[in-house]
């Protein structure tokens, strides 16, 4: 009898970071290729590297206390739906300690931040909508004594029968935005018509963002009646703009400030707005500095999470397996409130397609009310529920005509000059077949197949699969006005150089990348430059940092300020020495211009020359500003040109999965990407890996668990398993795709966020193809693929 064992998972990875730019030369490892002066193309240190490692990066609960500072504590719904009958918290104003108790009464300004629509309240007012909304707020000397406190609050809710589902929210006619349509050609003919025919439904739960730092706001009253808030949050501007509207006061008289975030994921764009605004108001009525900060538990149960989408769809295509006509429904749970789901909804419209082009398709979007906390941002913004859709028909498609799962793609996909669903043309998508060709070549496909096949015949218990997936990601918001981005650059006598902007530093680097942006276009090194925290005295009316937008927007931003700066230099120089031209590199000017500079003997230092500047009056500060250019779209119509440019890649991972336990293993994952000229590669490929991990823990672990309330049981590390290091895949290979360029984007880069997490869907169709493996076909898996829906399906197909 022969014994089959699950492949144990080494401890030592053979984790690869492959790297092939334009500016490098092929296999180039970016560990190795750390340079002192910090280019634009190169990969130094982090700027917050050595900080993270000692633990000295300050983070808002890592702020020295201010003298006499409050602790505030929450009380919120216990219930998804209910009439507020009775909030009486007098008992709670007399514990000793208790400094203010506050109810939506005490609100002296408008009692809404709503982010889109003006749907939701700082504090729950006569109803309540979602388990976790906040009711009342205790400021007290201690935490402890904030919690005694809260316990004394008597609230009584009636509670009235809550929504959940998207079919009873649907049967109910309760969506938070208007139903929406993209749709070109003729469909519904199109499907008569079609050789081959198919119908179905796709499902995905949600995700928690699970930052390390929770949800955190420090609010500090100055006088005059002014106010700061340390925020932990990717959105300064709304918190500023929402917390001035809850204390009615101008938004001059709030400031916020944001060093540095402990990850966010999308779970702070909106959702930070509230926790902030808490701490504003507790402030401003006891005058005195005031913390809010969630735990892990309070986190979870009261925060919005990544939207679950259920997608019934219809599909015709020929013998050769081309999509002939495509017609999808998205539906989303939105929650409670609208938050950013109309827009999350509008970006799963536009990715749709992915990389296919469809003459005739038809997709409609419906925004679902629930009395579930409300859905928002999470890395992708609903690109991921829409591509999904597609790829997996295209996996059924290729399983029932028996085609090659790379083969059905490439004669699906879009050629250069083709144009989207909603119009845009597809510009540079002939990158996309070279990828997949490359990624296929790379990665042994063929011959892993074979061998996977082998492995399969031979193992009863153990099965493995393959899966690939590609990805065609829009970059910029698709609210046009939210693709502008300011600046602020200061130039001091010593040479060294300030850099504000309005992005978040959130672990993606957006500081080390800018930092080098600015270094770059001054020609100094990077060591010279440090990047402040975001204030919105700094720069104003800052866009969120999401949409993969960071970089590219205040990068530009940044390097327009520089180039004011650069200029004038340049033109100081000239002058100073009587010549045509003048470079800057290294911190050293030099003669001549691009192609001919004498770099033998430099006429002055960088610091040298600011010092002359300086006495001769040159103005060495710089506000940039940037606006994204030909962004529109028309959502009556369904047409436009939302993005301002496309990211392509594609990844191929395979897995073995145990039939007795449904666990899956990831045995092998290689990723092609295409981030245009890199702008650091070090950063980029550490990206990459990081949206791989979370995208599979979407796909196989991560499941929210609900009570038949509504209230979230999967609350805590102990009911929620994320990904660890042990998940890591045996042999993981990501590289950055050489000859792609973008003229659009900062120093010709391409964002790098938010595209790399599609490539963790292929871990599901690896599942699937195990599964299927067995002889079963189709596989009912939704998202997560958890083992226990993994075992049910092998035993499905057994019994």
């Amino acid at each position: 009898m022969k014994t089959e064992t699950m492949p144990q998972k080494s401890t030592e990875k053979e984790v690869k970071q492959v790297v092939v730019s334009s500016d490098s030369g092929a296999g180039a490892n970016p560990v190795d290729a750390f340079v002192k002066s910090g280019k634009v193309g190169s990969s130094p240190s982090h700027l917050s590297g050595r900080e993270h490692v000692t633990g000295r990066s300050q983070f808002i609960d890592d702020i020295p206390k201010p003298r006499n500072m409050l602790y505030v504590k929450v009380l919120t719904s216990p219930v998804a739906h209910g009439i507020v009958r009775e909030l009486d918290c007098e008992e709670a104003r007399k514990v000793p300690g208790v400094k203010a108790v506050l109810t939506y009464r005490d609100i002296p300004g408008e009692n809404q931040i709503g982010a889109i629509l003006p749907d939701e309240t700082c504090l729950a007012e006569e109803h309540v909508h979602f388990v976790g909304e906040p009711v009342a707020v205790v400021a007290a000397e201690t935490a402890e004594i904030a919690e005694e406190a809260m316990g004394k609050i008597r609230l009584n809710i009636e509670e009235l029968t809550p929504v959940l589902t998207i079919d009873d929210a649907v049967a109910k006619n309760q969506f938070v935005g208007p139903i929406r349509k993209i749709e070109r050609g003729n469909v519904d003919e199109m499907l008569k018509n079609s050789p081959h025919y198919l119908e179905g439904k796709v499902v995905n739960g949600g995700q928690e963002h699970f930052y390390l730092e929770t949800q955190s706001a420090l609010a500090i009253p100055e006088d005059s009646g002014a106010i700061t808030i340390y925020s932990s949050t990717q959105n300064p501007n709304e918190i500023q703009r929402m917390a001035s509207n809850v204390l009615g006061k101008p938004q001059s008289e709030v400031t916020v400030d944001v060093k540095r975030i402990g990850g966010g994921f999308g779970g702070k764009e909106s959702q930070a707005t509230s926790w902030a605004s808490i701490a504003a108001l507790a402030a401003h009525h006891t005058g005195l500095p005031c913390l809010c900060k969630l735990d892990r538990e309070e986190d979870m149960i009261s925060t919005g999470k990544r939207h679950v989408f259920e997608s019934t769809y219809r599909v015709g295509f020929d013998d050769n397996g081309k999509i002939l006509a495509f017609d999808v429904v998205l539906c989303s749970n939105a929650g409670a409130v609208a938050d950013a789901s109309t827009s999350i909804l509008e970006r799963a419209m536009l990715h749709a397609d992915n990389i296919y082009n469809i003459d005739n398709i038809r997709v409609i979007g419906k925004p679902c009310r629930t009395n579930l906390h409300p859905a928002t941002a999470f890395r992708g913004f609903g690109g991921p529920q829409g591509i999904l859709v597609i790829e997996t028909i295209l996996e059924i498609i290729a399983n029932k005509l028996k085609i090659d799962p790379f083969d059905i793609r490439l004669r699906n996909i879009y050629k250069e000059g083709d144009k989207a669903h909603y119009g845009e043309p597809v510009k540079n998508v002939r990158h996309m077949e070279t990828i997949l060709k490359k990624l296929r070549h790379d990665s042994d496909w063929d011959e892993r197949k074979r061998k996977v096949a082998e492995f399969n015949a031979k193992n009863k218990y153990l099965k493995k699969g393959l899966g690939v997936a590609p990805v065609k990601f829009g970059i910029s918001f698709t609210a046009a006005h939210l693709n502008q981005a300011g600046s602020l650059v200061h130039v001091y006598f010593d040479g060294s150089v300030s850099v504000s902007h309005g992005a978040i530093e959130m672990g993606q680097e957006v500081n080390t990348k800018i930092g080098q942006i600015a270094a770059t276009t001054l020609g100094v090194p990077l060591s010279t430059v440090r990047v402040e925290s975001t204030n919105t005295k700094r720069v104003a009316n800052s866009s969120p940092t999401a949409a993969s937008s960071g970089c590219d927007l205040n990068g530009q931003a940044v390097e327009n300020a520089a180039m004011q700066i650069h200029e004038r230099l340049t033109e100081f120089a000239k002058t100073l020495f009587n010549v045509s031209g003048v470079r800057f590199e290294d911190g050293m000017v030099y003669a001549g211009e691009a192609g001919k500079v004498n770099y033998a003997e430099p006429l002055i230092s960088f610091n040298e020359l600011i010092k002359k500047a300086y006495f001769q009056r040159v103005d060495l500060t710089a506000h940039g500003f940037y606006a994204s250019p030909g962004i529109w779209f028309d959502r009556e119509k369904g047409v436009g040109n939302p993005f301002l440019y496309f990211v392509y890649g594609a990844g191929v991972t395979e897995v073995t999965v145990d039939t007795l336990t449904g666990q899956t293993k990831l045995d092998y994952v290689r990723i092609l990407h295409d981030s245009g000229q890199s702008l650091n590669p070090a950063v980029d490929i550490g990206q990459i890996y990081g949206a791989y991990i979370q995208a599979y823990g979407w796909a196989t672990t991560e499941e929210l668990v609900y009570s038949e309330g509504g209230k979230l049981l999967s609350n805590s590390p102990a009911t929620y398993k994320i990904p660890t290091y042990g998940d890591v895949p045996t042999e993981f290979y990501a590289e950055l795709f050489s000859g792609s360029t973008n003229e659009l984007g900062v120093k010709r880069s391409k964002a790098n966020g938010e595209p790399p997490f599609i490539y963790g869907e292929s871990v599901l169709f690896a599942i699937a193809d195990a599964i299927a493996s067995t002889g079963k076909y189709p596989v009912n898996l939704s998202i997560p693929a958890t083992p226990e829906k993994v075992w049910k399906e092998f035993c499905s197909e057994a019994g």
